[in-house]
């Protein structure tokens, strides 16, 4: 069902597209013919040339820069995830004499993976809240627990240098992931690519061509093909929502492993 969803989803305002496109060279044909509109065709290839090369050079620089930092974003939140298991996995390691601090760290963990989950990823997805990227409670609560360790040989002191220096990383990374989510397109920019999009739709309805069956076909063909990458940008340029947007799954399979985790130690210790 949610595949059919996500087809319609997609499908339906191409349809649209197309059958605009051909609806207004249809309409319009009639009314833009002048005499000498045919001769004109070099003229207007010319002007298709040096706006065409302008538009590309537009339309490509804001699709890299939206693709980088959608990547960069998806990178960062599988490393902030990798800190969280780096952190847990490092428990092992104390998990002689300190039941207590290790179930304390086990719950904060799972607090941050639920909090970023919920609550901050639901305003990650707003654009008109920008997420607050100082240190949260739940990650404080974590250097909190890390604190709670007892240092009784050498080793436990290398361990939990590690864990400390995992939780900075664990800092960091959420910080970059929250400067990233917050970073959009400049309006400006944006106002271009569509004035520009606009402007070579309509030069391609008033060009003089011949034959009705290529003057909608070249101009179907431009109108779905501008419309595909503006839309892609646009997607890609808030990537918590839309058809493009990223993965949480992997976070989701985390918080039920924490929650297993958390629970069978539970039972053991109440048999």
């Amino acid at each position: 069902m949610l595949s059919r969803t996500k087809a319609l989803k997609i499908s339906l305002p191409l349809l649209a597209v197309l059958i605009v496109s051909a609806s207004l060279v249809t309409i319009l044909r009639p009314y833009v013919q002048y005499e000498g509109i045919y001769e004109d065709a070099s003229a207007w290839g010319s002007f298709f040339n040096v706006f065409g090369v302008i538009y590309a050079i537009v339309a490509g620089f804001l699709l890299i820069t939206v693709l980088n930092r959608y990547s960069s974003l998806s990178q960062t939140i599988e490393d902030e995830l990798n800190a969280v298991e780096s952190v847990r996995d490092f428990l092992v390691y104390f998990e002689t004499g300190q039941h207590d601090a290790l179930q304390d760290m086990r719950a904060s963990l799972l607090r941050y993976i639920r909090t970023v989950a919920t609550t901050e990823w639901q305003e990650m997805a707003d654009p008109s809240t920008p997420t607050n990227s100082d240190t949260s409670e739940e990650l404080y609560e974590i250097m909190r627990c890390t604190g709670r360790f007892h240092v009784t040989e050498e080793r436990d002191s290398s361990v939990l240098s590690a864990v400390i220096s995992s939780v900075s990383d664990l800092a960091k990374l959420r910080t970059r992931r929250i400067a990233l989510a917050n970073e959009r397109l400049p309006h400006r920019l944006r106002i271009l690519l569509f004035f520009m999009s606009v402007s070579l739709g309509a030069a391609f309805l008033v060009v003089g061509i011949r034959s009705l069956f290529a003057h909608i076909f070249m101009t179907s063909t431009l109108s779905l093909s501008v419309y595909l990458l503006y839309w892609i940008i646009e997607d890609l340029d808030h990537p918590f929502y839309g058809v493009w947007n990223i993965d949480r799954t992997p976070m989701d399979e985390l918080i039920k492993r924490f929650e297993l985790e958390i629970s069978s130690v539970s039972t053991d210790d109440t048999q």
